[in-house]
């Protein structure tokens, strides 16, 4: 359903992206005003884009897929000839049984159906040597036409690889050694070779699903240090087969072996034939990954089942003909569940250096009843029951449909690495278009920037067409620097609501700069020096026999002045300069032009810029240094005495008097009292 919803779906967005670009070319055309003919050529422009970038990502993919494929083999071919000769051997066995596998499903009837390498899924089976992955597949019992090929048996079972060509799947038995190294080095680099060779052949899809072997008796009879030896072994393999495919897959734990679990072969025995074909365990529905919750939950099931079985048995059968190890059997099986518990954290327990894998379910089968099963539930009740010995027979106990059904049902579950996702992100199909996009879009912000500036600058000429002239009259000159100060402020404005970045077009920024300069020479030159030169030329004249009221005046306003200076090096905040306690202009002629109200507002107003504006540190310094050079003159010459301070709190009636009470405070209450 899913595959015949899809095409239409594409198709539906592929027309509605058509539909919202040709509308916005239509809109971008009437907004602007241009001739209709122009809108044929932008979407053809369009047009060409999106052919282009399609046409260079397929040339590219077939490009670096071909060059993938040609660096794999010269790295094979390269690794092989500085093998030693066993090792060489191995590895063009290896190499020759993937050739012979991938020919026999290119000249098979899937071509039919697409691409043969992709039309059934693909599932790797690993684990330790001995742990019964080759026989679990023998007794599966399951249908294929190709029952020979690639089977070779070793010494201890599976050579390299052995390919299952099952009706529903592919399933490919790979080699203990690949899993748990026996000869160090070079299983690794084999192993390695491996995936090479998987990612080689099947890289859009390398693997739908991994089975992961262990056996019973090892869960049963193994301490903890080896299961958990085992079980990082595993899960480093598992980690390579993530970072190598860049996919995630899900994982299905079989436990084979499990007829030497006490009396499950009694058990089995009273059950139907059909049952036996079905799995035994659980999945894992919602792919949590809290294993330790679904590990309980999969033994509980499953031993409750077992209970529950065992009662319908029990019902049937005869009490004098029961089979002791039959009765036993759910709670022999309980046993397994510590060994099970540390192999499952190890192997699928979250840690902060590798990528957590899926535990899709977890299975028991029993492929061949071969050795003497170990009684546990006796032993801990205090007797020790007779040992006993399986028959040797090789029937397939819930394999089957585990492998028939299971299995090719979830084929879609795999999804990229985060690695895998974060890079596609990163450098998906979109790429190319990206890339054009945001050349498109510097070129336009760039224009927009320049014309911008121009216009910055074309309104500051039409603002400034004259810098103002000052002819020497106290109120003319006040008004036309302040009306100069204004015009900066709004190009100041102009400039602070720039939001697009300029890309290094700042001339507008350049002249705002120049017509501060120039404004702070213009107040300084007229008003500010003759002040200062007035302000110091009576500090030397002072009558120090004046009133403490003129001497207080002259005192506050340096000091001031001295602490608005010290501020304004660091700081262009008109608001912060304002917020500080302002000198007192003091007058030079009782009856001169600066005395007015308003005059004395826009010096003042104008000073705040003035200070905000300056960008000349050295010479704030020195004008600090000669006021500071005045206090001490003026202080001198009182001898220290303090009294002038008396007349300072009287100009400043918003200071709060202070009383007796200040210095000896006490209690209200006695205060009262007395």
């Amino acid at each position: 359903m899913k595959r015949k919803i899809m095409p239409f779906i594409k198709i539906f967005f592929i027309g509605a992206i058509t539909i919202f670009i040709t509308l916005v070319v239509i809109g971008i055309t009437l907004a602007l005003h241009w001739p209709w003919w122009a809108i044929l050529f932008l979407l053809l422009f369009i047009g060409g884009l999106v052919l282009g970038g399609f046409f260079i990502r397929n040339l590219l993919n077939e490009r670096m897929g071909k060059l993938f494929e040609e660096s794999i083999v010269a790295q094979d071919n390269a690794q092989i000839q500085t093998l030693s000769g066993n090792d060489r051997d191995e590895r063009k066995l290896l190499q020759a049984r993937w050739r012979d596998a991938i020919d026999v499903l290119r000249k098979s009837h899937l071509k039919k159906n697409g691409n043969p390498l992709y039309v059934l899924p693909w599932y790797l089976v690993i684990g330790e040597s001995g742990s019964g992955k080759t026989t679990s597949l023998n007794s599966a019992r399951l249908a294929t036409p190709f029952v020979d090929l690639g089977k070779t048996g070793g010494i201890s079972g599976t050579r390299n690889c052995e390919w299952w060509f099952l009706e529903q799947a592919i399933v490919i038995d790979t080699a203990g050694r690949y899993c748990i190294p026996v000869n160090g080095e070079p299983d690794s680099l084999e192993w390695q070779n491996f995936l090479e060779l998987l990612l080689k052949y099947r890289r859009k899809e390398p693997l739908n699903g991994l089975i992961v072997t262990i056996a019973a008796d090892k869960l049963l009879n193994t301490g903890q240090n080896a299961i958990e030896d085992e079980g990082r072994m595993i899960r480093r393999r598992i980690d390579e087969l993530m970072r190598v495919l860049r996919v995630k897959f899900p994982v299905y734990l079989l436990v084979t072996k499990c007829d030497l679990i006490q009396g499950i072969n009694s058990f089995c025995e009273q059950l139907p034939p059909e049952s036996l074909t079905q799995p035994m365990g659980m999945i894992n529905q919602n792919l949590s990954a809290d294993i330790h919750s679904f590990l309980e939950n999969a033994i509980q099931t499953v031993s409750k089942r077992l209970r529950n079985m065992r009662m319908l048995i029990l019902h049937q059968l005869d009490a004098k003909h029961v089979d002791p190890p039959l009765f036993f059997f759910p709670e022999e099986f309980d046993d397994i569940k510590q060994g099970l518990s540390i192999f499952v954290k190890t192997t699928f327990g979250v840690n902060p250096y590798q990528e957590t894998p899926v535990l899709r379910g977890l299975f028991f089968s029993s492929g061949r009843q071969n050795g003497n099963p170990v009684s546990h539930f006796p032993r801990s009740l205090g007797f020790k029951a007779p040992r006993e010995t399986l028959p040797g027979t090789t029937k397939g106990l819930f394999l089957h449909d585990f492998f028939a059904k299971v299995l090719p049902k979830d084929r879609y579950l795999l999804t990229p690495t985060r690695r895998s996702l974060e890079w596609s992100i990163l450098t998906g199909n979109l790429g190319l278009t990206a890339w054009a996009v945001l050349c498109v879009a510097l070129c336009g912000l760039l224009s927009f920037s320049f014309v911008k500036n121009l216009h910055a600058i074309s309104g500051m000429s039409k603002e400034f067409q004259e810098l103002p002239v000052l002819q020497g009259e106290f109120l003319p000159d006040l008004t036309a620097l302040d009306r100069f100060r204004e015009g900066i402020i709004r190009v100041e404005n102009q400039n602070k609501s720039w939001w697009l970045p300029r890309f290094g077009l700042r001339e507008s920024i350049r002249v705002e700069k120049e017509l501060k300069k120039h404004y702070c020479r213009q107040y300084k030159s007229r008003f500010m020096e003759p002040f200062d030169q007035n302000l110091m030329q009576n500090i030397q004249s002072f009558d120090f026999a004046a009133s403490d009221h003129v001497y207080a005046q002259y005192m506050i306003h340096l000091v001031r002045r001295i602490n608005i200076l010290k501020e304004a090096p660091y700081t262009s905040n008109i608001k912060r300069l304002r917020e500080k306690p302002q000198p007192q202009y003091i007058p030079t002629r009782d009856d001169g032009p600066a005395n007015h109200p308003e005059a004395m507002k826009l010096i003042n107003n104008q000073n705040f810029y003035y200070l905000a504006w300056r960008e000349d540190a050295d010479q704030i310094r020195k004008e600090m240094a000669g006021l500071e050079d005045a206090v001490k003159y003026l202080y001198g010459h009182r001898n220290g005495n303090l009294q002038w301070m008396l007349a300072l709190t009287d100009q400043h009636s918003e200071l709060l008097p202070i009383t007796l009470n200040d210095f000896w405070g006490g209690d209200q209450q006695a205060a009262q009292d007395i």
